[in-house]
């Protein structure tokens, strides 16, 4: 069973713009990342940063550190899959638990905005890879990825979190990190 830590620090947008938004820097990451093209919520097509959350005031950065205890992270050394699958069952639960927390507070704050914590998976298959538009237009929300964020540096230097990654298996904890936005 995994525990989780949440984390949570107000940072004028400005601020958190000018010191961690650099697009041109993680283009080349996007590039090469098996979404791209294939999600609504990834590059191309993205609007800049600026553009999207540009007009806000403040934004409050949400890390979720989900922490795996000994038997899961024993269970994901099996396999990549069993691994994934263990990941899905923890990180992927309370990646999506945080997204509904965060569109509810929207609906609370009128004109506020929320950024995902990683790509959209409000369906099962995306219609992107189909040529269609967006079947939850209402729902879809960009990744810190998608506008080129320095995820680690956010992580790091405004919510003390360390991004781990394993060889194989699973990290001692995987972090989601979000962004709700006000005006």
């Amino acid at each position: 069973m995994h525990t989780t830590e949440v984390r949570v620090k107000a940072l004028p947008v400005r601020e958190w713009l000018s010191s961690y938004c650099f697009p041109d820097l993680f283009r080349d990451s996007c590039l090469h990342c098996p979404d791209y093209n294939m999600n609504w919520s990834c590059p191309p097509g993205v609007l800049p940063a600026e553009e999207l959350l540009g007009d806000y005031r403040t934004v409050y950065l949400v890390g979720v550190k989900v922490i795996y205890d000994r038997v899961q992270r024993e269970r994901a050394l099996a396999s990549a899959q069993a691994a994934d699958q263990v990941r899905s069952e923890s990180y992927g639960v309370v990646k999506k638990a945080l997204l509904e927390v965060l569109l509810n507070l929207e609906q609370s704050v009128p004109g506020s905005y929320t950024v995902a914590a990683g790509r959209c998976e409000q369906c099962e298959k995306c219609s992107r890879v189909i040529g269609r538009i967006c079947r939850r237009p209402e729902r879809l929300r960009y990744s810190f990825s998608a506008f080129g964020f320095d995820l680690t540096a956010i992580a790091w230097e405004q919510l003390g979190l360390e991004l781990l990654w394993a060889k194989e298996g699973l990290p001692e904890y995987n972090v989601a990190v979000a962004a709700f936005l006000t005006r």
